[in-house]
C-alpha cells in the first residue's frame, strides 16, 4: 500500500511540474503578443479565441492555457 502511495505522490508531483511549465509557457506567448501589440493588456477571452481560431499567429500554448481550447 505505502508503494502505490508513492507512485501516486510521484505521479502527482510530475503531472505539477508539467502543468507549471505549460501554464509558464502558454503566459510568455500571450505577454510577447501583448509587448508586440497584437493583443490588448485587458484582452478577452473571445478576444483570444479570435486569434487562436484564425492561426495567423502561432499561439498554441496560449490558447490552451487562456482556457479557448
Amino acid at each position: 500500500m505505502k508503494k502505490i502511495l508513492k507512485i501516486l505522490l510521484v505521479l502527482l508531483i510530475i503531472y505539477l511540474v508539467a502543468a507549471a511549465v505549460f501554464w509558464s509557457i502558454g503566459n510568455h506567448e500571450l505577454r510577447t503578443l501583448i509587448e508586440e501589440g497584437v493583443l490588448d493588456s485587458e484582452y478577452t477571452r473571445e478576444e483570444l479565441s479570435q486569434l487562436c481560431n484564425e492561426g495567423e499567429v502561432d499561439i498554441f500554448w496560449g490558447c490552451i492555457t487562456g482556457g479557448v481550447w
